[in-house]
């Protein structure tokens, strides 16, 4: 998984060059026997199950992504859940549950579990709320759903150019379609018994998950986290936060992430929760022990790391911005392909973009016209990265937009903020919208079905993300132990610091934070190298310095155990991806749970 990105952790592809497009057939995957892209697509019951398993990972998203930053695009999840669901029923009812039907719940569930993203639920919101500006449900709702919408359609728009005559790799798509094609392609007896045990792993984590979160949270017959013993400095490992937390979810993002990106963390952690922590104590800096008064100054180093590294890979994508001007002339005619509807929805959503930017946030008609005007090329910047090296730079083209709009509207935090979101937001529906449709060109599938199943998912992500979100933040707060949301505090340092410049910061913080950024830049610097294996990831470091130091020791738990584990591969294979993730599920689910029920005990 990614900060920036939301999406798992891949080997970087190497970029791919024009080539003739990729055969629009399942059988162009290359896989023996697999299915030919014929039979039902659009059902009743390919788009509801999509839905069902959406708002399952909207919220696993959205708790996952306020904890500790990362989000998951799903697409993967989604197929497997979709065929274990409803490949024995169609079978039942002689009606076969056809891989273009699955592909159709992957990509409708995607769209859905993207939408904490482009609601800017995870960042941009959490942002403002943490610079005392409140915004209320609906408008929420409707700015996600707006920019939701927005970023479907130019992912619909780039589609031709980057997945048909280009043929970009989008390795996502690519695999969710290899496995979609090998699920459908078994036969029925091998078929269920894949089934049956990825099925069992994923119930049976989810309800430990559940049980154990419950235990913690609700009962507090568990502890948050089982502290290390010992001291720094005469002050207490507990106090530092150092520990292993009681969370399935920690342990589950840290099997899917795997050793390298916990590892960094964990070199955060110690720089940030160690070395740092008892020198601003000793030096009476910081007053106070414990994770709120620290974190108020180790934000910015955190910060400095990840937006260093942030600013070098937008650099080393300087092609990717010629390419994207080079798709939008492309484009330009005939729409891109679309079907014409598309283009009244564009404009629908784009005056709605400029009232709600000036209602909400305080963004004039002329500020919001410059930030739709960045938008498509900066979202075309992100769909190359998505189909080149599987990663979509969302938060760093946010934060671009705020370092613009720190000129262009100096001394106003909440438009500077909002103004990222925009970016974001759309951006990181274009990402997840795209590895669907490199999918469904593989499978043979409708791309304008998955664009209208594409913009079903974000209306009920929309309405799905918001309350859940609200309800977190009531029973947990917010920038707490409990949920840190480190992209917010991104989205928010980026803010001040564009604004107000590095004086408006904490003693000493501000040379933190430019040291974090050299380092961070260097680090990123030298990851093209053969040694990249070797370096840390400096937004892993950087989420290290933001969250509790238990976060990255759990993390490196569960990464541990999974590396142990795949000494035996067959068991490995089958159970891992289930068993994370129905911990990720169970967890966010109770948690969710728990936060209504305290709503509606304290509203009684």
């Amino acid at each position: 998984m990614s900060a920036s990105s939301g999406h798992p952790t891949a080997p970087s592809e190497a970029a791919a060059g024009p080539e003739d497009p990729v055969p629009v057939t399942a059988t162009g995957l290359g896989l023996a026997g697999a299915a030919a892209p014929e039979g039902r697509e659009w059902t009743v019951r390919s788009l509801g199950m999509g839905l069902v398993i959406g708002a399952m990972l909207a919220v696993t998203n959205l708790y996952m992504g306020l904890k500790t930053g990362l989000w998951d695009s799903g697409s993967i999840t989604a197929a497997v859940l979709g065929f274990s669901a409803l490949a024995p029923y169609g079978r039942r009812r002689g009606v076969p549950y056809t891989p273009l039907e699955n592909n159709l719940t992957q990509t409708t569930a995607a769209a859905v579990g993207a939408m904490p993203a482009s609601a800017g639920l995870i960042a941009a919101i959490p942002a403002l709320a943490l610079l005392g500006t409140g915004v209320p449900g609906w408008g929420i709702a409707s700015w996600g759903l707006v920019l939701g919408v927005v970023g479907v359609l130019v992912a619909g728009l780039l589609r031709r150019r980057l997945v048909e005559q280009e043929a970009l790799p989008f390795p996502t798509g690519i695999a969710t379609a290899e496995l979609i094609s090998a699920l459908h392609a078994a036969t029925p007896s091998e078929a269920q018994g894949t089934r049956a045990g990825r099925g069992r792993t994923l119930v049976g984590a989810g309800v430990v998950a559940m049980v154990l979160t419950w235990m913690r949270d609700s009962r507090g017959w568990l502890p948050g986290m089982v502290a290390l013993p010992g001291r720094v400095g005469g002050v207490s490992l507990e106090s530092l936060t150092w520990g292993v937390g009681v969370s399935p979810m920690l342990l589950a993002v840290g099997m899917m992430t795997g050793p390298q990106l916990a590892l960094s963390m964990l070199l955060g952690s110690a720089l940030a929760w160690g070395v740092l922590a008892s020198w601003l104590l000793d030096t009476g800096l910081v007053a106070g022990v414990g994770y709120e008064p620290l974190s108020s100054w180790l934000i910015w180093p955190g910060v400095g790391l990840m937006v260093g590294g942030a600013v070098v890979s937008l650099l080393a994508q300087a092609r990717d911005f010629l390419g994207a001007a080079k798709d939008l002339r492309s484009v330009g005619v005939g729409w891109g392909g679309l079907p014409r509807w598309s283009l009244g929805l564009a404009v629908v959503a784009c005056v709605l973009a400029v009232v709600l930017g000036g209602v909400l946030f305080g963004l004039g008609v002329p500020s919001m016209l410059l930030v739709l005007a960045l938008l498509v090329p900066l979202c075309a910047v992100c769909a190359r990265g998505a189909g080149q090296t599987d990663v979509s730079p969302v938060g760093q083209v946010g934060n671009l937009t705020q370092v613009i709009f720190g000129g262009v509207r100096p001394g106003e935090l909440s438009p500077n903020v909002a103004a990222g979101s925009v970016v974001a937001g759309a951006a990181a529906q274009t990402g997840v919208s795209l590895w669907s449709l490199k999918a469904g060109h593989l499978l043979g599938a409708s791309a304008s079905r998955q664009l209208a199943a594409q913009l079903v998912g974000v209306a009920v992500g929309a309405v799905v993300a918001v309350p859940a979100y609200l309800l977190l933040v009531d029973a947990y707060g917010l920038g707490t132990a409990a949920l840190p949301a480190p992209s917010a505090a991104q989205f928010r340092a980026v803010a001040e610091v564009s604004v107000r410049g590095l004086a408006g910061l904490p003693l000493h913080a501000g040379w933190a934070a430019l040291v974090g950024f050299a380092v961070g830049a260097l680090s990123t610097l030298a990851a093209k190298s053969r040694a990249a294996r070797w370096l840390p990831s400096p937004v892993a470091m950087g989420i290290g310095f933001i969250t509790p130091a238990y976060f990255a020791v759990t993390l490196c738990v569960g990464a541990g155990l999974v590396t142990l584990a795949r000494k035996w591969p067959k068991t490995t294979e089958a159970q891992e991806s289930s068993l994370s993730s129905g911990a990720l599920v169970g967890e966010s689910l109770m948690g969710l749970i728990i936060a209504a029920t305290a709503a509606l005990s304290r509203s009684a």
